[in-house]
């Protein structure tokens, strides 16, 4: 039989994989050639063609096979897991047929899945970026399949039982649904955190910060010396605030929490920060909020000289960057960059303790946790929230046009198989395995090692008020940049975060009614 290697498009309309089959060492990343031809039975007989049934899948960029096998300076990252296991599922389910399609990134993505979403084109399975498409109503609602049995997970009682519990309570939705079976999770605190040059830290006697003083202390060193921090570059001109989101509120609101956990979970999601912000909880005019920009403002002090518009990418790889934030996905990019010659390190970014920033009598100040996490390389699955909301969906307009619902639930849960999830996500280790019974990439056990606060409440970004929808998130972020830069004054950064606020809300709200009104 024929052996070639794939072309671009055979790469992104590919066949499937193996049931629960375990994925061995021997199928990680390496320079693959596949069989061309019809499928073979156990005896190797050639197999009559059938009529497959397509599933089209976009699962985000880490997720999507590249056109390379192997890794090199132009390209350290290779992707070719997805594929691997699309191959073994079709081997079990040869009617049907996985083809990895391509979604744009920024802001071009919602205005594609907008697209596919009316005119049922989208994904079947797809990567929904901050909750968007359940926001939208395309979503297909998930609980009557999570109930069911994975049946390539036998062990377990149901598909749910396969994911950390946590984590599915805090998907579900205002309507009371659930949408989404993840497949990876973010690790607590570190969905933006922190990468630092080992050198440039020796050489001037600095440790890699432990704390939020500590972060400030090695940021203002490293700006006295012409380096300084760097924000995350995907922002870096229209607002990196993850610090505020991530490090200075999740600690600052613990006192409010009682007060905004309408059902009693120990998680604050959207749903919950509507009525806080209507009735003065939280939002950019209260003491939690004002005290924490200043926090955040210090702490944009010491950002690089010219951080909006020099490339920090070509700084890290020059070894120019002492700290910088980074998304967690970007960690096994750039430890597998042979382009950099220093040593590299990866941290979750501290929380500021009741010392760092304390209370006054206009002010709360941050909480110190009442437990850590036990740093001992298992993974704190009691801090697991879904903190960008239902990310992986099914999209209803697409399944019902393909006809194939069945179809893509099934190889969604091939994906979310322990063992071939864990091969999926660990062969980049953009994130962590949604499994419970998962293992870990090395990045992350080095991350494992490290000891968490575990705070009584845990509060997502967009339970902050910081995401009511994507018109809010993209208007506020900016708003912080003028401030920095002096291009606005801080009343009038005030006036201007309450009105992105107020509009974000108001939105939202009206979203909540329509859901109520389609039920």
């Amino acid at each position: 039989m024929q052996k070639r290697q794939f072309s671009r498009r055979g790469f992104l309309s590919l066949a499937g994989a193996t049931g629960g089959a375990a994925l061995l060492a021997a199928c990680a990343p390496a320079e693959v050639e596949v069989d061309q031809g019809a499928a073979a039975d156990s005896s190797g007989e050639a197999m009559p063609d059938v009529d497959r049934v397509p599933v089209r899948v976009w699962i985000g960029g880490s997720y999507t096979p590249t056109e390379w096998t192997s890794r090199s300076a132009e390209n350290p990252i290779v992707v070719n897991a997805p594929r691997i296991l699309a191959e073994r599922y079709h081997e079990e389910n040869p009617g049907t047929e996985i083809v990895y399609e391509e979604g744009p990134g920024g802001e071009d993505y919602f205005a594609w899945l907008t697209a596919g979403a009316t005119a049922g084109t989208a994904p079947n399975l797809v990567r929904s970026t901050h909750n968007f498409a359940v926001q939208n109503g395309w979503a297909v609602g998930m609980d009557d399949y999570l109930a069911q049995p994975n049946r390539y997970a036998p062990d377990y009682d149901s598909w749910m039982d396969i994911f950390y519990p946590a984590f599915m309570n805090s998907l579900i939705q205002p309507d009371g649904k659930i949408y989404c079976a993840p497949i990876d999770n973010i690790w607590p605190n570190v969905e933006v955190g922190l990468a630092y040059n080992k050198e440039t830290l020796d050489s001037m006697g600095l440790e890699p910060p432990a704390t939020w003083s500590a972060q400030m202390e090695v940021s203002q060193a490293l700006k006295e010396a012409g380096d300084g921090l760097a924000p995350w570059q995907v922002e870096q001109a229209t607002g990196n605030l993850w610090p505020l989101a991530l490090q200075i509120l999740p600690s600052m609101m613990q006192p409010v929490c009682p007060d905004m956990d309408l059902n009693g979970d120990k998680f604050v999601g959207v749903d919950e920060a509507l009525p806080a912000y209507r009735a003065g909880i939280i939002g950019p005019n209260t003491p939690i909020y004002k005290r924490a920009f200043e926090e955040m403002y210090e702490l944009a002090t010491y950002w690089i000289d010219g951080f909006n518009t020099v490339d920090i990418d070509l700084l890290w790889r020059e070894g120019n960057v002492g700290l910088r934030y980074s998304g967690s996905w970007e960690f096994s990019r750039m430890a597998n960059d042979p382009n950099i010659t220093f040593e590299r390190g990866f941290l979750p970014p501290p929380l500021p303790n009741s010392s760092e920033i304390p209370a006054t009598d206009s002010s709360p100040g941050a909480t110190d946790p009442p437990r850590t996490t036990a740093g001992d390389g298992s993974v704190p699955g009691d801090l697991l929230t879904a903190i960008q909301g239902s990310e992986y969906v099914t999209m209803a307009s697409s399944t019902e046009k393909d006809a194939n619902l069945e179809q893509t639930v099934d190889f969604w849960m091939f994906l979310t198989e322990p063992q071939n999830n864990s091969f999926l996500v660990n062969e980049n280790q953009a994130r962590i395995s949604s499994a419970v019974d998962g293992t870990l990439g090395s990045i992350w056990q080095e991350i494992a090692t490290f000891e968490l606060p575990l705070y009584e409440y845990a509060i997502a970004w967009w339970g902050q008020g910081w995401y009511w929808d994507n018109d809010n998130f993209m208007r506020w972020r900016p708003v912080f940049i003028e401030w920095i830069t002096g291009q606005i004054d801080e009343a009038t950064f005030y006036e201007r975060q309450e009105e992105e606020f107020a509009a974000g809300a108001q939105r939202y709200e009206e979203i909540l009614e329509e859901q109520t009104d389609d039920s």
